[in-house]
């Protein structure tokens, strides 16, 4: 299947993450797909986590945290803070 081909099965979505513009072709991402896209080599080992926060999103849902698990609907402009944190 080509890139167009794809494109037309999935609408091209921008959203920001830590300020960054990232274009993404799904409608819905997991909590694990915006670490990924935050960071290209994600801290590892005991107590390292990820505070993943949105903002700008739908209107049911405009603003929230995502933990492990969970996955939220994209709008376009949507807005991810993700951090690391250590549990000590």
């Amino acid at each position: 299947m080509s890139n167009e081909a794809a494109d037309k099965h999935h609408k091209k979505i921008t959203i920001v993450i830590n300020g960054t513009a990232k274009t993404v072709l799904k409608e819905r991402l997991t909590f694990e797909e915006v670490v990924a896209l935050a960071f290209d080599n994600p801290q590892t080992g005991d107590g390292v986590q990820f505070t993943v926060q949105y903002s700008r999103g739908r209107s049911d849902k405009s603003k929230g945290t995502l933990v492990e698990g969970q996955s939220v609907q994209l709008k376009e402009g949507m807005e991810f803070d993700v951090t690391p944190t250590n549990r000590s």
